[in-house]
């Protein structure tokens, strides 16, 4: 993406300018030829998060969400993010999507919280209320609120067993 400068303001009176704002970064679906040229940093993540798990399962679990319809898989030029719907509850019968992980390269976090957003709309459009968010990623907890507006917190009890 281009830096604006001074330079590229436009007069349009006395003592006032109309400077450009660049386009937003394009968002799409990540697909299956993105994992050779994006898949090794993910996978770096992906591993560190949870060293039990080789890469052969993780590269076999993130092809198999690409063309899920359960799983919304998103690429923009400096992040990704994967989100998928669950039933938690299958008496109430409404799902819940929920955050896998959101990454953005560094310096990037404020463009990549644009994935929140296309998380929200995806989300409306099955009818889902609820996205269970900041599960792992590199996005202020401020910077999801702005796009996504108030956010709750919810305590669970669990036991190890």
């Amino acid at each position: 993406m281009a830096t604006l400068t001074a330079a590229d303001a436009v007069p349009i009176a006395p003592g006032e300018y109309l400077v450009p704002v660049p386009p937003p970064a394009p968002i799409r679906r990540f697909g299956a030829a993105d994992l050779s040229k994006h898949g090794g940093w993910i996978l770096r993540r992906l591993t560190a998060a949870y060293p039990t798990k080789g890469e052969q399962n993780i590269a076999g679990w993130l092809r198999g969400t690409i063309d899920s319809n359960d799983s919304l898989f998103l690429y923009m030029e400096h992040g990704v993010a994967l989100f998928q719907v669950i039933s938690t509850d299958t008496l109430v019968g409404k799902p819940v999507v929920y955050e896998r992980f959101v990454f953005a390269e560094e310096g990037f976090a404020r463009e990549a919280a644009a994935l929140y957003s296309e998380v929200e709309r995806w989300a409306k459009s099955m009818g889902v209320e609820q996205i269970v968010v900041e599960k792992m990623t590199d996005i202020d907890h401020e910077l999801i609120k702005g796009k996504l507006g108030r956010l709750f917190t919810r305590q669970e009890v669990f036991a190890r067993v």
